[in-house]
């Protein structure tokens, strides 16, 4: 029978959810504070947990946050219910890790159906095959830029996404933007567990289990990394942390696309100096473009073969960016692919937490990100046709002959 505890210091909200949920009959258990409710969660291990947020010892946000740290409630599904009801306590209730935010008073309908639709998005994850671990050598691809504003975040959760739409194979999207990383934001997944988790490991002590504690598992397939809100907390975490961990990690998956943060920090170097594939991405102003003349320079003093880098331009304006050819000619590097001015749909994609290529794929910039990802996939994908094809795959293979034509 599925368990759920209810967190609140006022009874009458104990009886209140009850009521809401009698139907489903649901097996209830009730802490009368923050500290109680910790205590009995983990004697009891529920599988879900409704908490109040302000209660006299602990609250539920710092409920939601203490129990995120503990592997036994990375996955549990956590309803924030709260008389709170502004823009900012909602961000607060995703920071600390909870599923949901609903406000009282409540509609009883609307939180049967939230609980329902937590525990069903709890089961599919549990229960969903993941495709077979293999023993290899992920393809690392970085996406860099020292500048912000020009999509890095969006482009490396799409290319994860569409990665593994087209082959199925296990791919994992590591948020390395330890100044306030949005990947998870963007696949509407809440901070439960971060590289903050792992931050105070030394390098030689980071095993598969410990790294495996801070895998999310997106509905998409995709298995993701979470940046830390706060830089403070993941200060401790060093570029030779962020390599052990990458050698683990890339035994376990086919691909790893890694969004970077916009400098050339510890973290930053370790990861583009693993990487197979460097994805540069650009603005077309004249600011940006002098960012980028700046890390193409950088690269070659670190003697990164020009070959494993690509450079992308993002049109995040309509109209006056300087063209494609001004700017091969500007930097004396070529330009892989543009994308156009579409702000609307990744405004759109990131507000609601879902990637283009998954919720619109027919639109023109997704199938760009798509054969994108079909560009960076392994040779030995590309040049056979598979034997079970995806929808992506047949949307990509589709492209390819109608250009052809």
């Amino acid at each position: 029978m599925t368990l759920i505890l209810v967190i609140d210091d006022d009874p009458i909200y104990h009886k209140m959810v009850a009521r809401a949920l009698e139907t489903a009959n649901y097996q209830m258990h009730f802490a009368e504070n923050g500290a109680q409710g910790l205590e009995i969660a983990r004697r009891l291990r529920p599988d879900l947990i409704i908490t109040d947020v302000m209660m006299p010892d602990i609250s539920g946000y710092q409920v939601a946050h203490l129990l995120r740290r503990e592997p036994a409630f990375a996955q549990t599904p956590i309803l924030v219910l709260t008389a709170q009801t502004g823009l900012q306590d909602k961000l607060k209730s995703f920071e600390a890790g909870a599923d949901d935010h609903l406000t009282k008073p409540f509609e009883p309908t609307e939180l049967s159906v939230r609980v329902t639709a937590l525990l069903r998005r709890a089961e599919t994850l549990r229960t969903s095959v993941p495709a077979a671990i293999r023993t290899g050598n992920a393809r690392l691809i970085v996406v860099h830029s020292l500048r912000g504003g020009t999509g890095c975040s969006s482009l490396a959760v799409n290319l994860a996404v569409g990665l593994f739409s087209l082959w199925k194979s296990p791919t994992l999207l590591v948020d390395l933007t330890m100044t306030a990383g949005q990947v998870a934001l963007m696949l509407n997944m809440t901070l439960k567990r971060t590289w903050a988790d792992v931050a105070r490991f030394t390098p030689d002590t980071l095993d598969p289990d410990i790294l495996g504690s801070i895998v999310t598992r997106h509905e998409s397939g995709v298995a993701f990394i979470a940046a830390p809100t706060y830089p403070t907390e993941a200060d401790a975490l060093t570029g030779a942390s962020l390599g052990a961990a990458l050698k683990v990690y890339r035994e376990q998956y086919d691909y790893i696309i890694a969004d970077l943060s916009h400098d050339f920090s510890d973290i930053t170097l370790q990861a583009l100096d693993m990487a197979d594939m460097i994805i540069m991405v650009s603005s077309t102003d004249i600011a940006s473009i002098r960012a980028l003349a700046a890390a193409l320079d950088t690269y070659n003093k670190l003697d990164y073969p020009t070959e494993k880098i690509k450079l992308i331009l993002n049109a995040t304006f309509p109209r006056h960016g300087l063209s494609k050819e001004k700017i091969e000619s500007a930097i004396s590097f070529p330009v892989t692919l543009t994308i156009p001015y579409t702000p609307d749909l990744f405004v759109e994609a990131i507000n609601y937490g879902q990637p283009l290529v998954s919720s619109k794929p027919d639109e023109p910039v997704s199938g760009l990100l798509e054969d994108l990802a079909f560009f960076l996939s392994r040779e030995v994908q590309k040049k056979s046709k598979p034997e079970n094809p995806t929808e992506a795959w047949q949307r990509v293979y589709k492209r390819y002959r109608l250009r052809k034509k």
